[in-house]
Order: structure tokens, then sequence, then C-alpha cells
């Protein structure tokens, strides 16, 4: 329920940013402007944290206020690029696999580990650099707040929610739109399996199916973009079975 909490009004709050920055109606500059402050919240709160500045907890906040800025504008902005809703599929394949590998031998792994070494410490010893790529939010009996997902998870989230709108397809389920109930059944799994659940392929592949199934036509792949979509998942094998 917290869980649901939180992301039903982070997708009102950052809905609602897109819609109203990331647009072509809005100066360049302003989206640079917006996206500058975002980042200077996110390094600066990050430094104050791992300095053992006071008050800790509203530095954390701040960082996350900060993810949120840096999100609206890049993944509200990016999707004006695509030119048809199928370019989506080899976009979806190269972030996917690349979370993947990351996550099996490459620095997700490393990073998983020295979260979960950090919290199991009770958050004793030096603040780990990768605390900057998690959002963090509110945790019911306690007043510090805690990672519920990455900052890459909700990137995706509003890139590609934003990408199909554009081309005027329909990607909610009862108001909710389909990323960000991918990103809950992943993140939900994650918490009650007590594990680490890589929660990017999860919701993009529930995203692509739904979607999918519910626009076949706009989301058929031709033949350059069924190229560009196989060919991380055939490299991406072959850098895992070479190492």
């Amino acid at each position: 329920m917290v869980l649901a909490l939180h992301l039903f009004f982070l997708t009102l709050i950052t809905e609602k940013g897109v819609s109203a920055i990331a647009t072509p109606f809005v100066p360049q500059w302003q989206r640079w402007a917006i996206l500058g402050l975002g980042a200077a919240l996110v390094g600066a709160s990050f430094v104050a944290v791992r300095q053992g500045v006071p008050g800790r907890t509203a530095w954390e906040a701040l960082t996350t206020s900060g993810q949120i800025l840096v999100v609206v504008v890049a993944a509200g902005y990016l999707p004006r690029f695509l030119k048809h809703p199928n370019e989506i599929l080899p976009l979806v394949s190269v972030m996917v696999c690349a979370d993947v590998v990351s996550f099996l031998v490459g620095p997700t792994h490393f990073i998983a580990r020295d979260v979960a070494d950090y919290y199991l410490s009770g958050r004793e010893g030096i603040y780990p650099l990768s605390e900057v790529l998690l959002m963090k939010f509110a945790a019911p009996g306690s007043l510090e707040l805690f990672p519920l997902f990455g900052l890459a998870d909700w990137f995706m989230v509003i890139f590609l929610s934003s990408g199909v709108r554009q081309f005027g397809l329909d990607d909610r389920v009862k108001g909710i739109p389909l990323a960000v109930l991918g990103l809950y059944l992943a993140s939900a799994a994650a918490q009650l399996l007590h594990i680490f659940l890589p929660a990017l392929p999860v919701l993009a592949l529930f995203f692509l199916l739904c979607m999918g199934g519910r626009h076949s036509a706009a989301f058929r792949p031709g033949k350059r973009e069924l190229l560009l979509t196989l060919f991380p998942p055939a490299f991406s094998v072959i850098v895992l079975a070479v190492r």
C-alpha cells in the first residue's frame, strides 16, 4: 500500500512536470536550467549526506526531488525524437540487455552488494556512491528514507509512457499507466520475496507485452527495427559467454 501511494503521487508530480516542462513549446534554456537545477540538487545533497551534515533525511529528500526534476526533463523530452512507436523496441532492447548484463557481471552487481552490506550493517560506514542512483521514500515505522527502486527504473517508466502518448496510444489500465503498473509489480515482488530484483527489465517487458497486445499494428517492427532489437540480446549472450 505504501509503495502504491508513493507511485501514485510520483506519477502525478512527474506527469504534470512533463506536460509543463518537457514540451517543444518551452524555451530550450528553461529545460536546461531545470535539468541543471535537478542535477545540482542531487549533487549537493549527496555530498552533504556523505560528509555527515546534520539533517540527513531532509538531504535525502532533496536528492529524490532533484532526481524527479532530471527525469521530468530528460525522460519526458527524449521521446520527441521518435518517429514511430516501433522504434521503442530497439531502445528498450538496448536498455534491458545493458541492465541485465550489468546486474549479472557488471556495475549493478557490485552496487547491489555494496547497498545490501550498507543497509544490513545499520547504515554504518561510508555512504556508498551508488546511493545517488536510488530513489528513496518514507517507510512505515521509521523516520528515515529507504530506496524503493532505481533512478533508471523511473526514467524508463516516463520514457515509455511519454513515448507512446505522443503517438496517441492509450497506455492506461483503470487510469494507471502500464509502465507504472510494471514497476509496481517488480518492486512489490522484490519486497515480498526479499530479493534484489532488477525492476527495469520486468517493467519494460510487461509494458511491451501489454502494449503489443493492445496496439499490435503500431508496435509491429519493420526489418530494420527487428534487426536492431535482436542485436543487443545476441551481443549480450556473447559477452556473458566470453566472460
